[in-house]
């Protein structure tokens, strides 16, 4: 991946329904008409935000996108603290994806052929991993983070420990718990980053 800077937009509002748009508008999405967009947001939990996505942030999100042209728009979502499925049925996520008619795919209900294998080779990582492959087979990638510190990986990671959840726990059939090794590993921090080091996102 080739070293770039990005642009950083600051925007200060109560109001997300209008301040999300006029945020998006900074990166432009002129030319996300008729891509398939992969979207990752922040359910590691039921709980509410700013520990997670804020819903009324992921609608205006997802809107849009819609509203710029996205042929198909995913999002995919793996939580570590609790059942992903009951976490987005109860942050009203898949009461959304069924109204906005987006997809929301469950990570952990995914079959082996749907994770890319990053090989163990330069990175800290003792067997490599396993990243969700709409992720890699998407036109576009969207991320919306939450903000924070974090228990684990520590410090101020803007939206690199999100990547997290796009990464299996267990490879389908498999015993080996990549999550395990993550949060017991002295090299989590350069873990956390060779996960972003292996997918594009267009923006956060």
């Amino acid at each position: 991946m080739a070293n770039s800077l990005g642009e950083v937009f600051i925007l200060k509002t109560t109001d997300r329904a209008n301040g999300v748009p006029a945020l998006l508008n900074k990166f432009g999405l002129g030319d996300y008409s008729g891509k398939q967009v992969a979207l990752k947001a922040n359910y590691n939990s039921a709980d509410p935000f700013p520990a997670s996505t804020h819903l009324d942030t992921l609608r205006a999100i997802v809107e849009n996108l819609k509203g710029a042209g996205a042929g198909g728009i995913t999002l995919a979502e793996r939580s570590g603290m609790g059942d992903t499925e009951q976490v987005l049925e109860k942050m009203g996520v898949l009461a959304l994806s069924r109204e906005l008619g987006f997809k929301a795919v469950v990570l952990n209900n995914v079959g082996k052929e749907d994770w890319l294998k990053v090989e163990r080779g330069g990175t800290h990582w003792a067997r490599g991993f396993y990243m969700a492959k709409v992720f890699h087979d998407a036109d576009k990638v969207v991320q919306t983070c939450c903000i924070k510190t974090h228990r684990f990986g520590g410090h101020f990671t803007l939206s690199m420990k999100n990547s997290v959840g796009l990464v299996a726990k267990k490879l389908p059939g498999g015993m080996y718990d990549y999550m395990w090794e993550l949060h017991t590993s002295p090299y989590q921090r350069q873990m956390i980053a060779e996960i972003n080091s292996n997918y594009n996102l267009d923006f956060v």
